[in-house]
């Protein structure tokens, strides 16, 4: 062992057995058995430096035990050193990407989202493709806010990825032009031959439940008697801005809770005064539904007030907090979000009423056959059985 490792092991085990002591004496008060672990931790890192065929490299094993560690929690949690919580906290607005939100799921990036009309999408990007490689960097021990940093860059620079997708045989290599975000904006139309009006919402900003509003008012006008929500591929946005978004299309009573152990519970309730949508509705979700996408969702759900047609949504929705470290800092789950019935979303999603098996399930189509939206007909007809009716 090197003399700057044993001088490593012996402040650190000097530390921890004096907080070892103390610690066992409070253990066996509280049954707190924090720290044992922490004395089986101190004795398998003394255990390693002292006999491990090669020389360990201090720093490179303890940032494999902060992400060890971290990954252990939840898949948006992170250990960031310096640099990257440097750039986490950074101002990204003059970057480009390319409309996905990603977090960990089985030790790698997951896709939860591609945004609608933006890169990733028109590149056939789907929730659940696993990103094995960014620009030829695997992601194993990356966070999910590098990983989302990688993503980004110059307008117009390319970005390569290698897909792990669920079916495929062999990776998908696949690249794409970075580019400016532009806002999504609702947009609402009647479907063609029907009194069915049609809401698409592809994020959520700031402004978004103005813009919802606006865009109901003119399917009225328009004679819309009843009401397709698409909250498909819904990741990204303010989850306060998706309280008032369902408080549209609710008359008042809890939209969503955030509970967490070290934090005071907040309940969002909706606004009986901003009700405006009271006609039959049904709501469109997938495996891109997300966050404030799932808020909007599971407070329909449990108000009864409309069925969820689709897919089991992501289930990301934790309210987290950055903390500096003296080297880094860490990016943690503090709360998570549940629909008005306590039901968690982090971690778990929001399940459909009426589920929705699509071609991407199985990828098999009939060659030469049109794509067919299969879960906006599913709504469909589930409007038109009375099924949201009841619910209304």
């Amino acid at each position: 062992m090197s003399p700057r490792s044993r001088l490593f092991v012996a402040l650190v085990s000097t530390a921890c057995v004096g907080y070892i002591a103390v610690g066992s004496l409070l253990s066996r008060v509280w049954g707190d058995t924090s720290y044992t672990q922490l004395a089986i931790f101190n004795e398998v890192m003394r255990i390693v430096l002292e006999a491990y065929v090669e020389p360990v490299n201090l720093d490179r094993a303890m940032g494999g035990a902060r992400l060890g560690l971290t990954e252990a929690l939840d898949g948006d949690s992170a250990y960031l050193d310096a640099e990257e919580f440097k750039a986490y906290q950074q101002n990204k607005d003059g970057d480009a990407e390319v409309g996905l939100t990603v977090s960990r799921r089985l030790g790698f990036l997951m896709v939860v989202s591609a945004r609608a009309g933006s890169p990733a999408e028109k590149a056939g990007m789907r929730p659940g493709d696993v990103l094995k490689t960014i620009d030829a960097k695997h992601t194993r021990p990356l966070s999910a806010q590098v990983g989302q940093r990688l993503l980004r860059g110059a307008p117009g620079s390319v970005v390569k990825l290698t897909v792990l997708r669920a079916g495929e045989s062999d990776p998908l290599e696949i690249s794409m032009v970075r580019e400016k975000a532009v806002p999504a904006p609702p947009k609402g139309r009647m479907l063609e031959g029907t009194t069915t009006g049609y809401l698409k919402i592809a994020e959520i900003r700031p402004q978004s439940a103005d813009d919802v509003r606006s865009e109901l008012e003119a399917l009225r006008k328009s004679g819309a008697r009843d009401l397709v929500l698409d909250l498909r591929g819904v990741a990204e946005g303010s989850m306060g801005e998706a309280a008032r978004v369902a408080e549209l299309f609710l008359k008042g009573g809890v939209v969503a809770k955030v509970k967490g152990a070290h934090v005071a519970e907040e309940v969002l309730k909706a606004d009986p005064a901003r009700s405006m949508w009271d006609l039959p509705m049904a709501t469109l979700i997938d495996h891109g539904t997300a966050g404030p996408g799932e808020i909007v969702a599971g407070a329909l759900l449990d108000a009864s007030r409309s069925p969820l047609v689709g897919k089991r949504t992501f289930g990301r929705a934790p309210s987290q907090k950055a903390v500096p470290l003296d080297e880094g800092g860490l990016v943690v789950t503090v709360a998570k979000y549940y629909t008005p019935k306590d039901n968690a979303i982090h971690g778990k999603g929001v399940e459909p009423t009426v589920p929705v098996k699509t071609v991407d399930d199985d990828d098999e189509a009939e060659e030469g056959a049109a794509p067919t939206d299969v879960i906006l007909e599913k709504a469909l007809e589930v409007l038109h059985n009375g099924e949201a009716k009841k619910a209304a």
